[in-house]
């Protein structure tokens, strides 16, 4: 069980622009995750901005809970380990849940993804290169800072999106995408 605060910069990325971006930086051996969301039918967990997935790894899953906590994109993110890919009672996530009024059993999965996942440790945070395939075919690649120091990040980003002439609209999340990539 983990509790910890996340704050990122995003864009979405052309095919070519994730290949610049590849041979530019030193990016760690590539992993596979497989990301299944949820809320309840209504979309109780939509209307608050926060996101519940379960991800699979080769070795292991987890369930992640992501709630809105500040500016620029931060996020506390509650993550429990679980077996398979169902969400689980207990620990942090479920508990958040229940202090919202939200039973387990009332969430239902609505999307998936498969994402191949690069990161990068950089001096200015964990800059991260996804290719995500949605189960209707269609596939996108993304980049993202995950950062400590925000006016470090933000030149660094900065930079980044100049050199690589990066779209500086905040895209939609994955959990958007993903909804709207069901087969």
């Amino acid at each position: 069980m983990s509790i910890q605060s996340e704050q990122e910069f995003k864009t979405l990325l052309t095919a070519t622009q994730a290949d610049l971006l590849q041979n530019s930086y030193p990016f760690q051996q590539a992993f596979t995750q497989t990301n299944r969301y949820y809320d309840t039918a209504d979309g109780d967990l939509h209307r608050q901005g926060w996101g519940l997935r379960t991800r699979q790894f080769a070795d292991h899953s987890e369930q992640t809970l992501k709630i809105p906590a500040g500016p620029h994109r931060q996020l506390l993110e509650y993550t429990d380990p679980i077996t398979g890919l169902t969400l689980a009672p207990g620990g942090t996530v479920a508990a958040q849940l229940a202090a919202a009024n939200i039973p387990l059993n009332h969430l239902q999965q609505f999307a998936e993804a498969t994402t191949i996942r690069r990161t990068a440790p950089l001096s200015a945070g964990l800059l991260t290169l996804d290719q995500t395939q949605y189960p209707n075919g269609t596939t996108d690649w993304e980049a993202e800072l995950e950062y400590q120091d925000y006016p470090v990040a933000l030149a660094f980003w900065q930079a980044l999106q100049q050199r690589f002439a990066w779209s500086t609209s905040t895209p939609e999340n994955k959990v958007q995408r993903a909804k709207r990539n069901v087969n």
